[in-house]
C-alpha cells in the first residue's frame, strides 16, 4: 500500500491511478471474507513522505476495517535517490499500536550487496 491515501500513493506508485485506495481496500476485504485468510499490509516507511502521525492513523483504520496486519519496511538509503529512510518509525509504530493495530517491522536485509528493496537499479560507470 505505501501510503493510506490516494495522493501520496499516487507520489509514489504510478499504479494508484489504475488501482486507487478504495478499490485495493474493496478487493482485500472481499478476499477476506471469501477465504478468512489475514491480509498483510506491506508499507515502506519513507521519511516525510508516509511516516506521519496522521497517515499512521489513517492507515490503522485500513488495517482495521480489512482486519490486515500491518508489516512496516524500513526504507533503504540509495545513493541518488530523494528518497530516505524514515527516522519516526518507533513513533509511527506507537501511533498504529495506540489505534490498536498488529504491526511488525521487517528485518533488513540485502542492503549490505545493494539488493534490498528499492535498491534494483542499473548502475552507470564512467
Amino acid at each position: 500500500l505505501h501510503a493510506p491515501d490516494d495522493k501520496t500513493r499516487l507520489e509514489l506508485m504510478p499504479v494508484g491511478r489504475r488501482y486507487p485506495i478504495r478499490e485495493v481496500i474493496d478487493a482485500c476485504r472481499r478476499y477476506y471474507e471469501k477465504t478468512g485468510r489475514r491480509i498483510s499490509i506491506e508499507y515502506a516507511m519513507i521519511d516525510r513522505v508516509n511516516d506521519s502521525d496522521e497517515q499512521a492513523e489513517m492507515l490503522a483504520d485500513i488495517a482495521h476495517s480489512i482486519s490486515a496486519h500491518i508489516n512496516l519496511i524500513p526504507l533503504n538509503n540509495v545513493e541518488g535517490s530523494p528518497l530516505k529512510p524514515s527516522r519516526r518509525i518507533n513513533q509511527f509504530i506507537k501511533t498504529l499500536e495506540g489505534k490498536g493495530a498488529n504491526v511488525t517491522v521487517r528485518r533488513r536485509l540485502g542492503g549490505d550487496i545493494e539488493a534490498a528493496c528499492g535498491q534494483l537499479r542499473k548502475k552507470v560507470t564512467g
